[in-house]
């Protein structure tokens, strides 16, 4: 059995970018691509969350991986996060979303060992901003998901205080990610060409 889980979250609509980011090329390789191949020496099992009835991009890992779909499109991240810790066989999970592909595996490993009673999500602070679109959950905390979602709640801080989040300070996460690059993402062209000049 698996310990820790690499949730990848690739189910978003992409508006604002006018294609699939999953499928964009970052130094010829697409997000998705490279989105496991960040995770994978965090990992020892991945689940991709797909939208549905949308393809993913194929991809090559050595480790098991599993694609879900969203049962609704366009219903958030939260719906994203169930839908993938349904699918994880490990008691831990870090989610990342696909857009974001200087995730550093280092980090990655350095939430999931902060997972520990009572605290079943861990969350990084960037620049004070909670990042939960790259975190560790205690996959335990599926129930108290589902008990959000079903009370019409969609944003993922609707859980924190029910799953008693621990917020990872940057004087925490930065020996992992000295600038912070894990929390880089993209959401427009103008925003995915900087991400290209960084990558090179």
């Amino acid at each position: 059995m698996a310990d820790v889980t690499g949730v990848i979250l690739a189910g978003g609509r992409s508006s604002r970018m006018g294609t699939d980011k999953a499928t964009l090329l970052l130094d010829g390789v697409t997000m998705l691509q490279r989105s496991v191949d960040r995770l994978t020496p965090a990992v020892e099992e991945l689940v991709l969350v797909a939208a549905p009835g949308r393809p993913l991009p194929e991809v090559t890992t050595d480790h098991p991986l599993r694609v879900v779909e969203d049962p609704v499109e366009g219903e958030g991240p939260l719906v994203g996060i169930a839908a993938g810790l349904e699918a994880c066989r490990a008691p831990a999970a870090v989610v990342v979303a696909v857009d974001m592909p200087f995730v550093e595996a280092s980090l990655l490993r350095a939430l999931v060992a902060r997972l520990e009673a009572p605290h079943r999500w861990v969350l990084p602070l960037a620049e004070r901003r909670p990042q939960p679109l790259c975190s560790a959950f205690a996959t335990s905390a599926l129930s108290v998901i589902h008990e959000h979602l079903e009370a019409g709640d969609r944003a993922p801080m609707a859980v924190a205080a029910d799953l008693d989040a621990y917020r990872m300070q940057s004087d925490e996460w930065t020996a992992y990610d000295p600038e912070g690059r894990s929390f880089l993402n993209v959401n427009t062209p103008e925003e995915f060409a900087a991400l290209t000049d960084a990558a090179g």
